[in-house]
């Protein structure tokens, strides 16, 4: 018998295997490319299917447990995730104001970039150090101890997907009467920092077809080049 004429046929136990396998291998992209909100603590686990795709929160509502968070700023811990192929990440931090803020408007740190040491997955973790609150929160929106307010965090990947994650926090008076982890701050030396920000070039040379001299518009990434920048990392 001709070997090329042999069939093998397959139980119905192997059937399912091969089912269970490609739906795993299908499903470990997405999982391996979400974000982790160590602390203040997240609404919840967004880790599963394609939660953190979910704006503005990964699809959790509000949650019952609130950190209590420093007038002063307070320090945010990140693990930026396992997707391999993206050597680079943008990261955004706003904060929304109210119980269940309609939206999270208000930048509490610009955007920075992290950069991991190869294509591979992000290894470890991240802390940024007494983040502060937004600009005129106290002045503008009259935020004070005692009010809830939400802690949102952005990491777009370097196609453009973005991932979602908050956490809903309390305001208080200073550190000491926050939550006992407030002062957590780990670092992982294989992670740098970009930071981004945008100028105008000086250049008279670049003219348009009518003739008029214009600026060119630019995004430029600085390395940081060490953790500790202006006490933010």
């Amino acid at each position: 018998m001709s070997i090329a004429n042999v069939s093998v046929s397959s139980t119905p136990t192997q059937s399912v295997l091969r089912v269970l396998l490609a739906t795993l291998l299908l499903l470990t992209p997405l999982v391996a490319g979400h974000f982790q909100l160590q602390y203040p603590g997240w609404r919840g686990n967004t880790l599963k299917d394609d939660m953190q795709w979910q704006y503005p929160c990964a699809g959790h509502p509000v949650g019952q447990n609130r950190t209590k968070w420093p007038m002063d700023g307070g320090n945010i811990q990140i693990i930026p995730g396992w997707n391999a192929g993206h050597p680079t990440a943008f990261f955004y931090v706003n904060m929304g104001y109210g119980n269940n803020p309609a939206n999270h408007s208000n930048p509490m740190v610009g955007v920075f970039q992290i950069t991991g040491p190869s294509r591979d997955a992000y290894p470890g973790s991240f802390c940024l150090r007494k983040v502060p609150l937004p600009v005129n929160a106290i002045e503008w929106a009259g935020l004070k101890p005692g009010d809830n307010v939400t802690i949102q965090v952005i990491q777009v990947a370097l196609h453009g997907a973005s991932l979602y994650n908050c956490a809903d926090v309390t305001l208080v008076e200073t550190a000491a009467e926050a939550d006992s982890m407030v002062d957590r701050c780990e670092n992982s030396t294989t992670i740098g920092f970009n930071q981004v920000y945008s100028t105008r070039s000086k250049s008279a040379g670049v003219r348009t077809a009518g003739g008029i001299a214009q600026g060119l518009a630019l995004v430029v990434a600085v390395a940081w080049g060490v953790w500790l920048v202006e006490g933010m990392l």
